[in-house]
Formats: structure tokens, C-alpha cells, sequence
């Protein structure tokens, strides 16, 4: 129930910036209760740096949708794939293992196959075997991560379009003083370029704070499935070392098997001899067992 609840909680989040992004006006203007709408306003006063805020406004919408549907658990990580996987590896059937990470690609199964390719000739170097985990991880989990942090990219170059629209404003304003001097037509224009300048500021935060948003929450639980592949990558290792010290350590026991009493509890048997057989009589050259007949 908690993970489903974290799901419905995510899914709100995401629809409520997705909606701040296309329709901010409806919030803000809402809000104000005003005549003009925030967007309308934003629009006339950006200028030339509104083509620049499209371009960020469409890229951080479509990364937010995009990294929604990409870092999701299963798409990385299937519990129903990896556990035959690991049951091959348990009975050291190695090619077996193979062969099912190359029928199900994924994230998980590649770093797995890339460990096993690491053991040639029925050699076990666990050194080697940890380096092609580590090295195929670096990949297989670098893709992925660079849209999660493409988000973290357009959170930052927004404020700093809107800080220089800032300065483009303030500096149009002093400019309109300095020639023009208070009062007037001047005073009208310098309002208008100082308005200029803090709209494009607001313009910088609208589009970051989401963005910003999105990313910590991507990259959180981007954290949680590299760490749930990588317990993978280390309970192979572990399987594989404890199977090639102790065969018999993943088999099951074969039906009949004389040993699988002994496993059980039962008394310790000798091979060859069956325990529920009559004892043999004793032989010429050895004492009967018991008291010497009256």
C-alpha cells in the first residue's frame, strides 16, 4: 500500500508542474485576480528572450515525461528474469545463464552477462568477474542518468537567461535616465525596461523551480535501482564462489539419494550399505555379538 501511495503521490507531482509549465497563467492570474494574465504579460515583456525560454520551457517538459517513463524499477530490474539467472549461476551452468541474460536485455541482465563473460576455460578469478560488473555498471547506468541530470542542466541555464535579461533591462533603463533624464515619457520607459528585466527573471525561476523539482526526484530514486542492481551484481558473485567450492551447495537432492538422510538429521550412513538390511551372520573367524550361549 506505501509503494502504491508513493506512486499516486509521483504521478500528482508530475501533472501538477506539467500544468505549471503549460499553463501558468491560469494559476498566477487566478491568483492576482488581475485584468491582464501573467502570461500575456510575461510574453510583451520578455522580448527576445522568449524564443530562448520556449526552447527550455518544451526540453524540461519532455525530460520530465521522458525520465517518467525510463527510471522505473522494471525497466531495470525483473525479479521473475534475474532469479533463473542466478539459479543457473547456483548449478554453475554458466552458458544457461548466458543465454538467458542475452533472451531478456536489460540494464541488469547486461551487467551480469558482461561478470560472466569473465570467466574463461572454467576459471574463476572473482577479480575479474568484479571488474566486468563494475565496468559494464559504468555504462549501463551512465546512459539513463544523463537525462536525469539533462534536467538539472535546464534548471540552471534558466535563472542565468533570466538574470542576463535582468541586467539588459537595467542597464536599458540608466540608459533611458541618462539621456532622457526623470519625468515624462523617460519615466514611462525606464518602468517599462526595469518591468522587462524582472519578468525575465520570473521567467528563469518558472522554468527552473520544476525542473529542479523533477531532478531530486529522478535522481533519488535513480539511486535506489543502481543500488538494487548492484546487490545483484554482488549476491552473483557470491552464489557463483559458494557453488564452485561446494557443488552440492544450490543441488537438490536426487529422490532416493542415500545421503539426503543424512542432510535431514538422520544418522550418518556409509555409502554402499544399506541401513534398513538385516545384520550379516557372523563369520568363522569373528566373535558373535552378545552373551555366549547357556
Amino acid at each position: 500500500m506505501k509503494i502504491g501511495k508513493n506512486r499516486s503521490f509521483s504521478r500528482c507531482l508530475l501533472l501538477l508542474i506539467a500544468m505549471a509549465f503549460l499553463a501558468p497563467q491560469g494559476f498566477v492570474a487566478a491568483a492576482l485576480a488581475a485584468d491582464v494574465s501573467f502570461g500575456s504579460k510575461m510574453v510583451e515583456a520578455l522580448g527576445i528572450f522568449l524564443y530562448p525560454f520556449i526552447l527550455l520551457v518544451v526540453g524540461g517538459i519532455g525530460l520530465i515525461i521522458f525520465n517518467g517513463i525510463a527510471i522505473r524499477k522494471n525497466a531495470f530490474v525483473k525479479e521473475d528474469v534475474i532469479e533463473p539467472i542466478l539459479g543457473e549461476v547456483g548449478r554453475l551452468n554458466v552458458d544457461g545463464a548466458r543465454d538467458l541474460c542475452e533472451q531478456y536485455k536489460m540494464p541488469a541482465t547486461n551487467i551480469l552477462k558482461a561478470g560472466l563473460d569473465r570467466i574463461q576455460d572454467d576459471e574463476l578469478d572473482t577479480d575479474s568477474i568484479e571488474k566486468g560488473l563494475e565496468e559494464a555498471s559504468s555504462v549501463e547506468l551512465g546512459k539513463p542518468f544523463t537525462w536525469i541530470n539533462m534536467l538539472n542542466t535546464i534548471g540552471s541555464i534558466a535563472p542565468m537567461i533570466g538574470l542576463l535579461g535582468t541586467v539588459t533591462g537595467m542597464i536599458g533603463a540608466f540608459n533611458v535616465l541618462t539621456d532622457q533624464g526623470m519625468g515624462g515619457d523617460s519615466s514611462k520607459n525606464m518602468a517599462g525596461n526595469i518591468a522587462s528585466a524582472l519578468w525575465t527573471t520570473a521567467a528563469g525561476l518558472v522554468t527552473a523551480i520544476p525542473t529542479l523539482i523533477a531532478f531530486f526526484i529522478y535522481k533519488t530514486k535513480f539511486g535506489n535501482i543502481a543500488a538494487e542492481v548492484n546487490r545483484l551484481c554482488g549476491e552473483m558473485v557470491f552464489i557463483l564462489v559458494r557453488a564452485a567450492r561446494n557443488p552440492d551447495a544450490f543441488a537438490e537432492p536426487e529422490e532416493g539419494d542415500p545421503y539426503a538422510m543424512e542432510e535431514e538429521g538422520g544418522p550418518p550412513l556409509t555409502p554402499g550399505i544399506d541401513p534398513m538390511a538385516p545384520a550379516p551372520a557372523p563369520g568363522p573367524d569373528q566373535a558373535p555379538l552378545g552373551p555366549p550361549p547357556a
